[in-house]
């Protein structure tokens, strides 16, 4: 009888107990994920005042025009913008792939921050930064436009060439 109730009080405070809460790690993938535009939203060339190479597409708004926009960015294996600074902020997620970003007037990866699918960071205005991509990578870029940007060196921006 005494282990019975001894039985009972233990399956009591075992259900009453706390739930136990584990961190998981969650391994990074290897393979590129698929990206799927919304509706009516298709790659198209890159700005002319971006490195050759690049697609374009515009998810929401209008980038040019006054307003808040959307944006998405495919960027090959190796893929270089050398530093430069927008006049506003610039909201960017990793979509797939993988971005380093790093801050400053020199483009250098001692330092350069690597950014996996999921990640974000917020670049404030007139911030000097550069990217990098390690392979195929889809980025998502928002902000208010008119959205523009000033190469740190002018010799760097592909509207000169």
């Amino acid at each position: 009888m005494r282990s019975i109730a001894l039985a009972a009080m233990l399956a009591a405070a075992v259900a009453c107990a706390p739930a136990v809460t584990t961190t998981t790690t969650v391994p990074v993938a290897v393979a590129v994920t698929p990206v799927v535009l919304p509706p009516g939203a298709q790659w198209g060339g890159g700005p002319p005042f971006l490195p050759a190479g690049v697609r374009l597409a515009v998810l929401d708004g209008d980038p040019g025009k006054e307003g808040i926009f959307t944006v998405r960015l495919w960027m090959p294996n190796d893929y270089r913008v050398p530093p430069h600074t927008h006049p506003a902020f610039e909201h960017v997620t990793i979509v797939s792939g993988v971005l380093h970003l790093g801050m400053g007037n020199t483009f250098t990866m001692n330092g350069a921050d690597e950014l996996r699918q999921g990640a974000f960071r917020a670049i404030g205005p007139n911030m000097p930064h550069f990217v990098h991509a390690a392979g195929e990578t889809v980025v998502q870029i928002h902000g208010m436009g008119p959205f523009s940007i000033k190469y740190v060196n002018a010799a760097d921006d592909p509207r000169s060439r």
